[in-house]
């Protein structure tokens, strides 16, 4: 009996480790896949027009992705297949960004793929996820949250929307433009005043850069964000087909 269990020890310590939970990667709703049901349909179609707005203006993929539960897998590797599976980004190129959000596990996950790791860097990454989403999702506020964080991503990945959803200038929107060059000085001293030593994945102060690219974009759109709707810039033109992925991002939770 002894001899038995030394061979069944000696069985067990050889055996390699048993494999992580999986879940099967779903199958994309356009920009906005809301499987967790956080939105509601109005809310999911103001995310959805302004995203392919970006898409159209800038060239850059940016999908949500909201799940219910990972069933024990890790939102890391999660989040990893789900770009590579959805290709997302312009093949070559592999500029996109991934928003996901664990209902039950309350987690969220940044992934960013390789063409944009350079400008939404991990800290950023993780800056807009303590900073900008995490504190709307811990008052129940899931929509300003996701809208916030994405208009994050958005601003930190570079490019406009497209002109087709800016809105016409009204009487005091010429001034408002007016005001960018000065909007670029104060967060330049800002960026200045928060620390010298900044490197490509992390170090100082990111957040001037989001409250930048938030500015430059509610000047050019006239709309403060684009929590007021794109009338004309609906639908979904599809992933570019790339999914170079390799694991650049951040995750945290609420």
């Amino acid at each position: 009996m002894s001899l038995l269990v030394v061979c069944l020890a000696l069985a067990a310590l050889a055996a390699p480790p048993a494999p992580g939970q999986s879940i099967e990667v779903p199958r994309n709703d356009g920009w906005v896949t809301d499987l967790a049901g956080l939105l509601t349909s109005a809310q999911e179609a103001s995310l959805e027009e302004a995203m392919e707005s970006y898409k159209q203006g800038s060239g850059h993929d940016v999908a949500l992705l909201t799940v219910p539960t990972l069933a024990g897998a890790p939102i890391e590797r999660f989040a990893l297949e789900v770009g590579r599976t959805w290709k997302m980004g312009r093949a070559g190129a592999d500029d996109s960004a991934l928003l996901v959000v664990a209902q039950a596990e309350r987690k969220l996950r940044i992934e960013v793929g390789r063409g944009g790791e350079g400008d939404l860097t991990d800290a950023l990454a993780g800056r807009i996820i303590r900073e900008v989403i995490s504190p709307s999702f811990k008052q129940g506020r899931f929509y300003d949250g996701l809208r916030e964080g994405v208009e994050a991503i958005h601003a930190a990945l570079g490019g406009d929307y497209s002109p087709l959803d800016r809105a016409p200038q009204g009487p005091g929107q010429s001034g408002l433009l007016a005001l960018v060059p000065v909007l670029i000085v104060l967060v330049l001293l800002l960026a200045l005043a928060s620390g010298s030593r900044r490197s490509r994945r992390g170090g100082g102060s990111a957040l001037p850069w989001i409250l930048l690219g938030q500015a430059l974009g509610s000047s050019g759109r006239g709309r403060g964000g684009f929590g007021g709707g794109f009338g004309r810039g609906g639908g979904f033109s599809g992933f570019g087909g790339g999914g170079g992925f390799s694991g650049g991002g951040a995750s945290g939770g609420w």
